[in-house]
């Protein structure tokens, strides 16, 4: 192995880049040499992908606050929105390394298949790839070649460049089935728990944060967490905070223009007094006068918070403002929420204090489906109606099942008619703007008959009536709702993107997605997330939609809400988190 690395061409500082990451085509390798000094600070993210590779044993990884051991001529993946840091032993000497950023927002028609299989390399809960030495040899090669394109530059060289990374990328998948990597356990490593609690601070930074209570949410003393995070991080557990938030402030100092109020609310500062005390301490300026500064002088008082920052291309690192969790949060930008069916709440209270646990902003209420007391909307009195306004939750969307409205059968039709028509009556008192109607099987142009006269009940309601296209119902899929909207200018759309996807897999790419937008984008008031894999509920991202949410992601309109539905409810917290990574 040693010698294989070592026919690797290497010159430490030198790096080749196409394009910047903003660009649907980018692509960034820098050869670089690292040492312990040099190890961040925070965990952080990017919107590109990443492939590491240490040239040195001992180089390891954190991966969502999981510690990953890595060696000599491994290959690691890293996917977009990812949290992760690397991290180098103390030792005399630095560690050669090669990091390797691309974009992949772009598609080439035909080959969408293909495309995916080799990105899926980033999808593997071990995203770790180590070869044996007679397959690891063909991919050392192609990347001499595109380091010698680099080098020599010639004409046209971008293109040869990039062309030359797409065969380097497929002799990786190609060869992916050799793969013998085993996770390594390390008991003598310094309490991982202390990498848990830093992703958790990176993701919740804009929330008020306080030892005891990170202490109780990891289940360990405050004492302990205290000390062990100061051994473990090199810092206390307060600078770590003030530093996250610090540099995120720095960043929508330098590339926004939002209002200084609205930065100490966005950053988890609890009044401009602590923000102003905590940035001078930090950058030895007041954010006044930071925001005075020239382009290039920002970029070092940045940098001095990222040390690896300053030691690689810039595009590495790009404004993180674009991810800020926030960043389309409130009333002007997108809603997390969960269906209500999701939590099973044993009564209003229980609700609203399981609303209030997983974070969600907004939610999907569907009472009869929620609450086992209630066996209709027919049946709910108008009591038990108020209650639910008393409860001062935020109702984006209330659902209600049309399963019979393509019923052969009149009065199973008309029964859940009426049951829709009652739903109407429950939105309007409670001021929830859309009603979700969730197809059954049947014959379409009676549940377009159907709803054809649930829509003149609603007329002048100030409640819209929406549908929720799923294959194998009277919606049929995509062609199905493309047809009904054409029937119905009116109707609304409720987007499931799991429910278009064949169970098969069939249709759950990008360019799939890019059509059911351009048809139904000014249509859709409400995104419902969930995933799937061998018809199991599973994490979002986890599943056979892995791939394609975070395209999907740059396709919703910022107003419409994002809803986690179909899920355990030990999984909600996990899946809220993927939402804010991706989605926002």
């Amino acid at each position: 192995m040693a010698d294989l690395m070592d026919s690797l061409y290497f010159e430490e500082g030198f790096s080749i880049r196409v394009n910047s990451d903003s660009d649907p085509l980018f692509f960034l390798i820098d050869y670089g040499m690292r040492t312990y000094p040099m190890n961040m600070a925070n965990q952080h993210y990017h919107d590109f992908y990443e492939i590491f590779i240490p040239l040195e044993d001992d180089a390891a990884h954190l991966i969502n606050g999981r510690y990953v051991q890595l060696h000599k001529g491994d290959i690691l993946f890293l996917r977009p929105h990812v949290l992760h840091m690397s991290i180098y032993p103390k030792r005399t000497t630095g560690q050669k390394r090669i990091i390797i950023n691309f974009s992949a927002s772009y598609q080439i028609p035909g080959m969408e298949y293909q495309r995916g299989k080799v990105l899926s390399l980033f999808d593997s809960d071990e995203p770790v790839l180590r070869l044996p030495p007679e397959y690891l040899n063909k991919v050392v090669r192609k990347l001499n070649d595109i380091f010698t394109a680099g080098k020599v530059k010639s004409s046209g060289w971008q293109l040869e460049l990039y062309s030359l990374f797409i065969l380097f990328m497929l002799e990786i998948a190609r060869n992916s089935r050799h793969n013998i990597y085993k996770a390594e356990s390390h008991p003598g490593l310094p309490d991982l728990k202390m990498y848990a609690i830093t992703e958790y601070i990176e993701t919740h930074y804009m929330e008020p944060l306080s030892l005891n209570d990170i202490a109780e949410h990891f289940a360990i003393s405050p004492f302990y967490l205290s000390h062990q995070f100061t051994k473990v991080m090199g810092m206390s557990f307060v600078t770590y905070i003030q530093r996250v938030r610090i540099r995120y402030a720095l960043q929508m100092l330098s590339y926004t223009d939002a209002r200084i109020h609205d930065i100490i609310a966005d950053c988890g500062f609890s009044s401009s007094s602590q923000f102003n005390r905590t940035f001078t301490a930090f950058c030895s300026m007041s954010p006044s006068a930071f925001r005075k500064l020239s382009s290039q002088n920002k970029e070092i008082v940045i940098s001095s918070l990222d040390p690896e920052r300053s030691e690689v291309a810039p595009s590495a690192f790009p404004p993180r403002f674009k991810t800020l969790p926030r960043k389309r949060r409130g009333c002007d930008g997108t809603k997390i929420g969960v269906s209500t069916i999701a939590l099973s709440p044993t009564d209003l209270q229980t609700l609203k204090e399981k609303i209030a646990l997983v974070g969600a902003e907004t939610v999907l209420l569907d009472i009869p489906g929620s609450f086992h007391s209630v066996e209709s909307y027919i049946s709910l009195g108008h009591k038990r109606i108020l209650e639910i306004a008393g409860l001062g939750i935020d109702i984006s969307v209330l659902g209600v099942r049309g399963l019979h409205l393509a019923s052969a059968d009149e009065a199973e039709r008309r029964q859940n008619i009426d049951e829709c028509v009652a739903a109407i009556g429950v939105a309007s008192l409670l001021s929830v703007p859309y009603l979700a109607i969730k197809p059954g099987r049947g014959e379409k142009g009676i549940f377009l008959s159907s709803l054809h006269q649930i829509m003149e009940k609603a007329a002048g309601t100030g409640v819209s009536i929406a549908v929720t296209p799923l294959v194998d119902t009277a919606v049929d899929g995509f062609d199905g709702a493309a047809e009904m909207i054409e029937a119905e200018p009116g109707v609304q759309i409720v987007l499931d993107p799991l429910g278009l996807v064949a169970a098969d897999g069939r249709n759950n790419t990008f360019s799939f997605f890019e059509e059911v937008f351009s048809v139904m984008a000014t249509r859709i008031v409400a995104l419902l997330l969930r995933d799937s894999l061998d018809g199991h509920i599973v994490n979002i991202g986890k599943g056979i939609m892995a791939k394609t949410y975070p395209r999907i992601a740059s396709l919703v309109d910022s107003s419409v809400p994002l809803i986690r539905a179909g899920a355990e409810a030990a999984a909600i917290p996990d899946d809220m988190l993927y939402i804010r990574r991706v989605f926002l």
